[in-house]
């Protein structure tokens, strides 16, 4: 059915389509000096209205994206409903998204990605500030205008359309390209998960590819939880090496790792791209006129897309499939009409027909009204306000009394040594660092009590800890030429141990085999345990760090051994039988065996069984022969 109007707003043609509704130009025949405007409407499929909680999550984020006022950001004009079907109308920004310049060709130089970074940051900090997290922040949602300035489309689309879950309705929620591993893996949603995925967009500017390419969605969203992604230099070698390992480490696993905020991570790229652009400067000074080409400046319309109307991609508009990761994994996918209709009746237990479920009504309010309309109510009521305020005023002057008067009393040993345990109880010793302050704070309080020599075991395990991540941050970006011997075998068994934990766990013996002076060997102690005077305090760290990831290890082959082992010893028995009525086909058995887990510290014993059961079947296998 075409649309003609909706609301206040002529619709003037239609711009986009997918399953969530559709984008149109209209222009706002309403009162004012608006009149005659012209904006981006999106109109939300009807059936989305009766899916559960789909209304509230609506009313919510119409009210989230009301606080966002920012030159970054795509504007909110206003909202409204018309015969069941729900739509908001915003900002019609006259430009290319970064999709559709990379799309067609186009290739970001570091000037540029710092310059795109530093906007979208500026943006991200205004509605961070107001408690909103984008959640899909990728080249799609990022317009460019014709003056070179990112606006930010679809603040709320993803909490919109899915709440908490992946899922919603039969279809995929999330652009799997760019999300973050915490979205992948279900945890709650942070600022940081924004950071991770402009690291995302910040490689594909550069290297015309998002970081990892999947052909399903479980794959990629495997990759985004545990794979590293290539430097941005293998795609792009420009990139200088300090753009490089930024964005590393905005596409770190750990949230903890990124930025504290995107604010100081804007000063960053700042402080960055001043710094590259001086050496450039003075490199290119010493060249001869005519001898290089300077890179293209952001503001250089020569690299944009000359074949793309700009009117036509005039962007608030629905997300689509990412043209540069090929069968990339995208968002929305769109519920059918089937779909749609089962969960309806699921939901009410009914049977009725879907188009008779949709509540329909037609109303329209504009952002501007919303604030007026609050003010109004705010004066009808300010007498009943004056009274709340100073009731509510009243009973934080007691809480205030009453919890001073709590907290003036200081901790007893025993109370802060108990909260101590709790926390350790219940979290496990893996992390201290929930404990840090409140074990501090007992050292120095209470050095007298006996319990501190347990607790300075927390402390000493808190530091190797600390060190620990350290070394890990450290194995991705370290100079092999700039760390010692000891650090540097560490380092590398690190980073083996991510992609093969038997191998790490080989380097890691060899290294407390030649440097431990208190390893046990087949003859003993060595030097009777005693320290070696060779080794520096800075060493007998990597040392600790060893022993210490050695145990991680062996805790976790433990863990598959206690799936895998069990399975593995049934095959060796169905080998032995086998073999006694064919024992060639038994020999096959115990090869594939010895093949497929020789290589498994946790199967060893298993294989040496095979290997001495091969031993003896081979005479009788080539006696057949």
């Amino acid at each position: 059915m075409k649309i003609e109007r909706l609301g206040p707003y002529r619709i003037e043609r239609q711009i986009g389509k997918g399953g969530m509704g559709a984008v149109y130009v209209a222009i706002f025949t309403g009162p004012g000096e608006a009149s005659g405007a012209r904006v981006a409407v999106k109109a939300l499929n009807p059936q989305l209205a009766v899916a559960e909680g789909f209304r509230e999550r609506f009313e919510a984020e119409i009210d989230s994206l009301k606080k966002l006022c920012h030159e970054g950001i795509v504007r909110l004009y206003g909202y409204g409903e018309q015969e069941g079907m729900l739509y908001y109308s915003m900002e019609l920004v006259d430009g290319t998204s970064l999709e559709e310049e990379l799309h067609g060709g186009r290739r970001f130089d570091w000037h540029e990605t710092l310059q795109l970074g530093i906007q979208i940051c500026r943006a991200l900090k205004h509605a961070h500030d107001h408690g909103v997290v984008h959640r899909d922040i990728k080249p799609a949602n990022l317009l460019l205008t014709k003056d070179q300035k990112i606006k930010i489309a679809d603040f709320g689309i993803a909490r919109l359309f899915g709440s908490n879950q992946l899922t919603t309705a039969g279809g995929v929620l999330g652009t799997a390209d760019y999300m973050s591993p915490e979205q992948a893996d279900g945890r709650p949603v942070t600022e940081k998960c924004d950071q991770y995925s402009l690291g995302g967009v910040l490689y594909a500017l550069l290297a015309g590819r998002p970081p990892f390419r999947a052909k399903t969605m479980p794959e990629m969203l495997q990759m985004q939880r545990f794979a590293e992604p290539e430097p941005v230099r293998r795609y792009a070698p420009g990139t200088p090496d300090q753009l490089d390992r930024l964005i590393l480490q905005l596409l770190s696993k750990e949230p903890e790792a990124r930025f504290p905020n995107v604010l100081v991570l804007s000063r960053h790229m700042e402080a960055m791209e001043k710094a590259l652009s001086r050496a450039e400067q003075s490199s290119l000074a010493g060249l001869n006129s005519g001898e290089s080409n300077p890179p293209k400046s952001l503001g250089d319309t020569s690299v944009i897309n000359e074949g793309v109307t700009h009117d036509e991609l005039a962007r608030v508009m629905l997300p689509h499939s990412d043209p540069l990761a090929g069968d990339s994994i995208d968002l929305f996918d769109a519920p059918t009409l089937a779909q749609a209709e089962a969960e309806s009746r699921e939901n009410s237990g009914t049977s009725a027909s879907f188009p008779g479920e949709i509540k329909k009504s037609t109303h329209f309010t504009t952002v501007a009204e919303d604030a007026r309309r609050h003010q109004q109510l705010e004066e009808a009521d300010s007498h009943a306000a004056f009274l709340a305020r100073w009731i509510a005023l009243a009973m934080l002057l007691c809480t205030l009394a009453w919890g001073g008067w709590k907290f003036s009393r200081p901790t007893t040993a025993d109370d802060l040594f108990q909260q101590i345990e709790s926390a350790i109880e219940q979290s496990g010793d893996e992390d201290l660092r929930i404990v840090e302050d409140e074990l501090r704070d007992f050292k120095l309080r209470f050095p007298q009590d006996p319990r501190n020599q347990k607790l300075s075991g927390y402390l000493e395990q808190l530091e190797f800890q600390k060190l620990q991540r350290q070394a890990r941050m450290k194995s991705r970006y370290a100079d092999a030429n700039n760390v010692g011997p000891l650090e540097k075998i560490y380092l590398e068994a690190i980073a083996s141990g991510e992609d093969s934990p038997e191998v790490a766990q080989v380097m890691l013996k060899d290294l407390l085999r030649l440097y431990d002076p208190t390893n046990v060997t087949a003859n003993g102690p060595t030097d009777e345990g005693k320290p070696d005077q060779g080794i520096s305090a800075e060493d007998q760290q990597w040392l600790v760090l060893s022993r210490q990831e050695l145990e991680k290890l062996a805790k976790e082959f433990e863990k598959i051994a206690a799936v895998q082992l069990p399975r593995l010893k049934e095959r060796m028995q169905v080998a032995a039988l086998i073999a006694q009525r064919n024992p060639e086909q038994g020999a096959e058995m115990y090869r594939a065996i010895v093949r497929l887990y020789g290589k498994e510290p946790w199967a060893s014993a298993v294989i040496v069984s095979a290997q001495k059961a091969l031993t003896e079947i081979t005479p009788t296998v080539e006696k057949s022969q």
